[in-house]
């Protein structure tokens, strides 16, 4: 398996090398512009100078009047320079500047490789870049045949854009050079064919192995690659002008092909292709940058449309052209990048860190260097190295903490922040103890690695067992440890309803007389909830409407949620403790627009305590019978506490108030208690209590306990 992969990889640092050494003759023998160096407009006015030899020679405005003795204004002059170009040994140029004539010796031009660079930095960092992501795919999964494609693609992307940036020869070729160039265009013939190929396979392809005539889009590539065949070879007979506007409408054909392939396959979903909202996001711009480049391209070789627009308007659209063509590389690399099944972003982001750490520190170190030594040269007038010993000991101490800082920065944008997978883990841990089914169990565990990956995972759920990664390249070597205790708790938590259900149906007449004696416990107290607390409140709501709208708006939030927990409540046999918080406070929020009394609430416990399970609308009562019989005359304030603890294996909550005894009138809780402690042993056994009764410091109190382990803890 080593020595497979050793060679696949050989042979994919072969592939760009090679493709490197194509491009270099054309590179280092052509220029990127003309042989004067200069855009010169009909009538022998210099307009623009772009490069040598005109550089330091011409200057904006210049007339030129003859070469070689040949007057300019001749039309055969001006059809020969068409036709053959300027001459490309030395030339005498003479000119009108100023009103004066001046005779020159234009040289020929003779370009470096920086020259050659510096003109067209951006595409050429296209041309590198692309190629360079694709290499890294191919790195990082050489088994996959997308990657392949990607490199190939990439590669003819990057030879077309050589050979069509630098299409000035420099020297005259001979007979085996003019082969090579016959070969080279014949490979940018084959570049837009390249992309129908990669669009039809990326990100994953749209035949199976053995199926691949079934599949309409194996047969639009391959009438893609057989196209230009017949068009390289008919046209051969044709003037180079037709030959390139067929070549543009080819292209434009082929990409627009290429990106209904992509919409297709990102409008769609299936088993096994489930895009995110941000690939869907990405496949569109890359279709729209693609289009644009595509389209606009077309109409910029026509003559006619040329005709229509402005010298400006041109350098505006060729603009355009080369943005949205160059830009669509990097949105296809970030959309590969996005794909787990790929996971480059495991080489991106173990360097990346380290090329931004690079630059931010050459330019603190740059920064301390010239900034001290300007400020010391102007203050004595010397120079001094003491700076540069200064900038790396600046350097030495930044180090560590830029470092981490650029390190945390890139991990959250990435979604590799440990410390978020962790909380988001943790949460879905949190959501198992209190799924109640199959169905919330699977919704805890995918939706946390949704949340902690950053993307959704797909699972297999067997009917025994703990969950499975379908394809585990989803999850990143990072996270995968701290996933597995993820989906072996969720097996455990399946086990459990399991043997839950199967003592439920070897039970399943008594549990079912207990559950109909305890829904219709809750029910009964929903009955008592809701009739005579809605009435009063629909009456304050009446109030608040009439005269503070606002106010009105919150209470109607409140009332809502409250009355929704107790009809949800009813269904279900256990609740979180902060569930039942919640519905206190949305309680209470009611019972204050009620009462002039000012009303507070405040829990004491551990945090983790929130995620026990207690028995629905056990609360409720204790909070109802405060408020009726603990409320004193006047503007008194009533206060409740919730105390929750665990001790010596034993959960413990302890409700109490500070109000005067009979505050209302009427008695205490009554059978309302012994009711309450009826549902809290059915909850937790029968050696679950509720005791109460007179607080020392005034008030009432109920304190309720059972066996942590019957009653579930977090």
């Amino acid at each position: 398996m080593i020595s497979r992969l050793v060679a696949w990889r050989a042979l994919a640092v072969a592939a760009v090398l090679i493709a490197i050494a194509f491009a270099l003759p054309r590179f280092l023998t052509h220029t990127p512009y003309q042989r004067l160096g200069a855009s010169v407009s009909r009538g022998g006015i210099v307009e623009r100078i772009v490069g040598p030899p005109a550089e330091g020679l011409l200057q904006p405005g210049d007339v030129l009047v003859s070469v070689d003795g040949m007057a300019i204004a001749d039309s055969t002059q001006r059809a020969q320079l068409r036709a053959r170009g300027w001459p490309r040994e030395t030339f005498v140029l003479v000119l009108e500047r100023r009103g004066v004539l001046h005779t020159l010796d234009v040289p020929p031009v003779q370009l470096g490789a920086w020259q050659r660079l510096r003109l067209y930095t951006y595409p050429i960092i296209a041309v590198i870049a692309a190629p360079l992501v694709a290499f890294l795919l191919v790195w990082r999964r050489p088994d996959l045949p997308t990657a392949w494609v990607f490199l190939w693609f990439a590669t003819l992307e990057g030879l077309s854009v050589i050979y069509s940036l630098f299409q000035y020869p420099q020297v005259e070729p001979g007979h085996a050079f003019r082969v090579y160039l016959r070969v080279y265009e014949w490979f940018g013939w084959l570049y837009p064919a390249s992309f129908v190929h990669f669009m039809s396979v990326f990100p994953r392809p749209r035949w199976s192995a053995g199926r691949r005539v079934r599949s309409p889009w194996f047969w639009v590539t391959v009438l893609a690659y057989a196209t230009p065949v017949m068009l390289f070879v008919a046209l051969r007979g044709w003037e180079q002008s037709l030959g390139d506007r067929v070549y543009n409408w080819y292209q434009a054909a082929a990409f627009l092909l290429g990106i209904a392939s992509l919409i297709e396959r990102y409008s769609r979903t299936g088993p096994d292709w489930r895009p995110t909202t941000t690939q869907r996001v990405l496949a569109l711009l890359v279709a729209f940058a693609l289009f644009v480049g595509a389209s606009l391209n077309v109409l910029a070789a026509d003559p006619r449309f040329q005709a229509l627009l402005p010298v400006q308007g041109q350098q505006v659209l060729i603009t355009v052209i080369l943005i949205a063509w160059l830009s669509s590389p990097f949105l296809i690399a970030y959309l590969i990048a996005d794909d787990p099944l790929f996971d480059p972003r495991r080489l991106i982001v173990g360097g990346l860190p380290y090329a931004l750490l690079s630059g931010i520190l050459a330019i603190l170190y740059l920064g301390v260097v010239f900034t001290g030594q300007r400020f010391f040269a102007r203050l004595t007038g010397e120079q001094t190295l003491l700076f540069n010993v200064i900038a790396a000991l600046v350097l030495a101490f930044a180090f560590e903490p830029v470092r981490r800082s650029v390190q945390t920065t890139i991990d959250r944008i990435y979604g590799r922040d440990p410390e978020a997978l962790r909380r988001a883990l943790d949460d879905a841990g949190r959501d198992l103890l209190s799924a109640l089914d199959r169905r919330e169990v699977v919704a805890a565990v995918e939706q946390g690695l949704e949340k902690g990956l950053r993307h959704a995972v797909a699972l297999e759920w067997p009917e025994e067992g703990a969950p499975r990664v379908v394809h585990r390249d989803e999850i990143p070597e990072h996270a995968r440890s701290a996933v597995q205790p993820l989906l072996r708790q969720a097996g455990i938590r399946l086990e459990n309803l399991a043997l839950a259900e199967q003592r439920a149906a070897a039970e399943r007449s008594a549990v079912e007389m207990r559950e109909a004696a305890t829904l219709a416990e809750l029910r009964a107290l929903q009955a008592q909830v809701q009739p005579h607390f809605l009435f009063n409140a629909l009456n304050a709501l009446a109030y608040l409407i009439e005269t503070d709208p606002m106010a009105a708006s919150r209470f109607t939030g409140r009332l809502a949620d409250m009355l929704r927990y107790t009809v949800e409540a009813g269904k279900r046999p256990a609740a979180l403790l902060s569930d039942e918080i919640a519905f206190v406070e949305d309680y209470l929020g009611v019972g204050r627009e009620r009462y002039e009394n000012p009303l507070h609430f405040r829990f004491r416990g551990e945090p983790a305590l929130l995620s026990t399970s207690v028995p629905p609308l056990v609360l409720q009562p204790l909070v109802e019978n405060s408020l009726k019989h603990g409320i004193a005359g006047g503007q008194a304030s009533l206060r409740m506490t919730l105390d929750a603890r665990v001790r010596d294996g034993w959960f413990e909550m302890e409700f109490g108030d500070d109000g005067v005894k009979n505050g209302q009138g009427g008695p205490g809780l009554g059978v309302g208690l012994e009711n309450l402690e009826q549902r809290v042993r059915r909850f937790a056994g029968i050696e679950a209590c509720v005791t109460s009764g007179r607080r020392e410091d005034g008030g009432f109190v109920v304190r309720m306990r059972w066996p942590a382990m019957n009653g579930g803890t977090a």
